[in-house]
């Protein structure tokens, strides 16, 4: 029983991911769907697979406290950070063909 609780955990989490809900949005739609969402793109690099388009989206985070669920003196303070998310489109004859995404934060 505890196995089964494990892999409908594991199914759950792999299929609602951040980066599972972008392929099944931009997976085998035109290219020209990126330049209505996202812009032009920062990058459009050339590989076997075919183009791939680059675009970075930068969002300042502010500072907030974290709530601990108790009473205390010192409160802790998440810092404030800049998060740039870069997603990697590949397009194959007009046609997106895979989507990556990577999330960096600096201080």
């Amino acid at each position: 029983m505890r196995r089964l609780y494990i892999i409908i955990s594991l199914v759950l989490l792999v299929g609602c991911g951040q980066q599972r809900q972008l392929q099944r949005t931009y997976i085998g739609q035109p290219q020209k769907m990126l330049e209505q969402k996202f812009g032009y793109p920062k990058t459009i690099l050339t590989t076997d697979e075919g183009e791939v388009y680059v675009y970075e989206v930068s969002k300042k985070l502010k500072s907030t406290e974290i709530g601990q669920g108790k009473l205390t003196l010192d409160p802790i303070v998440s810092p404030g950070v800049q998060k740039t998310e870069r997603y990697y489109f590949t397009v194959n004859a007009g046609k997106i063909t895979s989507v990556r995404l990577e999330e960096e934060y600096e201080k």
